[in-house]
């Protein structure tokens, strides 16, 4: 029984988050993304349909998985190239100062969540952002950095 709850309250708060997404980027489906440390599965699954997204991660077969969908193999915050919107789904804990100077190198637009970073840590990373929090109860369960314009 608790398992379902479990997985019905990470459905929904998927779905919210995708919300946030859309209101954020209301134009995806004509934007350029570049999904930094992300996975080909996400946006296979995705609510949302940019009119192109590169996966960039360490790991992976690199190539065109669908039309709109390309996977680069590599180090997510070394990548360079210019995209209209970037996109963090887990910011490293490890190297954050790294993964958002790649996130702000490759894009002006971008959506970056962290489930480690506290608030005064992501404003730091994000001084242009419009920071949002993800909650389980009274609980932060993670935070959302965007800039949409």
């Amino acid at each position: 029984m608790w398992g379902l709850l479990v997985t019905q309250f990470d459905a929904v708060t998927r779905a919210r988050r995708w919300e946030l997404f859309r209101e954020a980027f209301p134009d995806i489906d004509a934007l350029r993304v570049v999904d930094l440390g992300g996975s080909e599965e996400f946006w296979r699954h995705a609510p949302v349909r940019p009119a192109h997204v590169v996966v960039v991660s360490a790991s992976g077969t690199p190539g065109t998985v669908l039309p709109w969908l390309d996977v680069a193999t590599g180090d997510p915050v070394a990548h360079t190239g210019r995209y209209d919107v970037a996109v963090c789904d887990q910011l490293p804990s490890h190297a954050p100062e790294s993964a958002a100077t790649a996130v702000r190198r490759c894009a002006a637009r971008y959506w970056v969540r962290s489930a480690s970073l506290g608030h005064a840590e992501l404003r730091r990373l994000f001084p242009d952002a419009v920071l949002r929090r993800e909650r389980r109860g009274a609980v932060t369960v993670s935070r959302i950095a965007a800039k949409p314009r």
